[in-house]
């Protein structure tokens, strides 16, 4: 019994391993036996969460887990670096593609799950969480229905979901990427790190540096995005590319920008496919554009945005998966200064009773850098949670110094405190 993996889900399955990485912190003292149980019901409900990546002649493929050996939640004391130690822990190679963790502390409990992107997605990983929350919460009242049934169906990728197209929309459209890609070359921020030999591998190999605005600050740059006719994910999508421009040597200066947005395919194939299908069904937009010194902010975000939605009316995030194999033969077509997610406004789980869930974070993590390059993209997360406003920049500490992701942080977060002061004050 096995499930192939389609063309896109093969990206995910080489070398170079990511985990989506979701957590929760919870005050009220998390009870690890209904968090397991739990974790344990959630399991039944995906076969990909009850399987391992294997490889043949054929490819990669999924096939199922063994019963002794499937996952349970690990139960850990916090401590100072205990949840970035956590985050950096890789899924077994021929394991388990999820894992959950609890580390326990004395005022505050942190959940961190974490699953394979061969098998999910941001946001069907946020919406597993979600669901071990609901299965507690039920386990703990006593009213999780006991004996359910366990889902053996693995789930169709999301290659087999969308539209049929012709040999001859597959050239035309690659052909107008490679087009589009004619002209300056593209720049990213070096990795100097990796070329000086500064890491610091006992912070772990991914950090992350979070940029977090008040709620005030937030409604002011909600306010401000309206009144500029101009979408937030473009907003911020400048601001980075400007402190991306910032960090750049200045035999660059000539050079292109890469925006990569990642755009959630779900809601655009027929039936629209649920955030809990276990599957990672997103594809992205690559964005080419000239940020020079002093470049006006908003007119940047408008040209982001309008870019980004022309490209979702046209059909283009479906094209780039099923462009896939060409689009790999010419890796400058990916090339990316910036890659930002957009999991957009975010309600916390319900509060099991007794507990309160405080906050929630999530990126991605690798389980390798490649810091055998000479430089690479900023990833920007973004969310907003509890009407905050935040940004996780994860990096790794093999390719970015410290002291250019502090750049980056300090320069965005003013780019966006600027645009919130610049918000129109509500008559009366």
């Amino acid at each position: 019994m096995r499930r192939n993996l389609s063309r896109s889900e093969n990206l995910y399955a080489g070398e170079m391993r990511t985990q989506a990485v979701r957590m929760c912190m919870v005050r009220g003292g998390v009870d690890p036996d209904a968090l397991d149980a739990a974790f344990t019901a959630v399991l039944a409900d995906h076969p990909s969460l009850r399987s391992r990546l294997e490889q043949d002649a054929e490819g990669s493929f999924l096939s199922p887990l063994k019963p002794d050996e499937l996952p349970r939640l690990t139960v850990r004391p916090d401590g100072p670096d205990a949840l970035v130690q956590e985050w950096n822990t890789p899924l077994p190679l021929g394991g388990p593609l999820v894992r959950a963790v609890l580390l326990t502390g004395a005022d505050e409990d942190t959940v961190l799950l974490g699953a394979d992107h061969a098998i999910c997605d941001g946001r069907s990983a946020t919406a597993l969480l979600f669901r071990i929350w609901q299965y507690y919460t039920e386990i703990k009242a006593g009213t999780h229905p006991a004996g359910r049934p366990v889902r053996e169906d693995w789930p169709a990728a999301i290659d087999d979901r969308l539209a049929p197209v012709t040999e001859a929309d597959v050239a035309a459209y690659v052909q107008a990427r490679r087009d589009r890609a004619e002209g300056a070359p593209v720049a990213a921020l070096p990795y100097l790190a990796a070329r000086s030999g500064e890491v610091a591998p006992e912070q772990g190999r991914t950090q992350s540096r979070r940029l977090r605005l008040t709620a005030a600050e937030t409604a002011g740059l909600l306010a401000f995005a309206r009144t500029a006719e101009v979408s937030v994910h473009g907003l911020v999508g400048a601001a980075v590319l400007a402190a991306v421009r910032s960090g750049l040597p200045a035999e660059y200066a000539g050079h292109r920008l890469a925006c990569v947005s990642t755009v959630d395919l779900r809601e655009r194939v027929e039936p629209p496919l649920s955030r809990e299908v276990m599957v990672p069904a997103a594809s992205w937009y690559q964005d080419l554009v000239d940020v020079p010194a002093g470049a006006d902010l908003v007119v940047l975000g408008r040209r982001l945005a309008a870019g980004l939605s022309a490209a979702v009316d046209r059909g283009d995030p479906a094209l780039e998966l099923q462009s896939l194999d060409r689009l790999l033969a010419t890796p400058q077509l990916l090339a990316a200064s910036v890659v930002m997610t957009n999991i957009g406004r975010v309600t916390l789980p319900p509060c099991p009773p007794g507990l309160e869930i405080v906050d929630m974070r999530g990126f991605a993590v690798s389980s390798k850098a490649p810091s055998f390059l000479q430089s690479g993209p900023v990833l920007a997360s973004l969310t907003t949670v509890r009407d905050r406003f935040r940004v996780e920049l994860p990096y790794s500490t093999e390719c970015f110094t410290e002291a250019q992701m502090d750049a980056v942080h300090d320069q965005v977060r003013a780019t966006l405190r600027e645009f919130a002061d610049r918000a129109p004050v509500p008559a009366g």
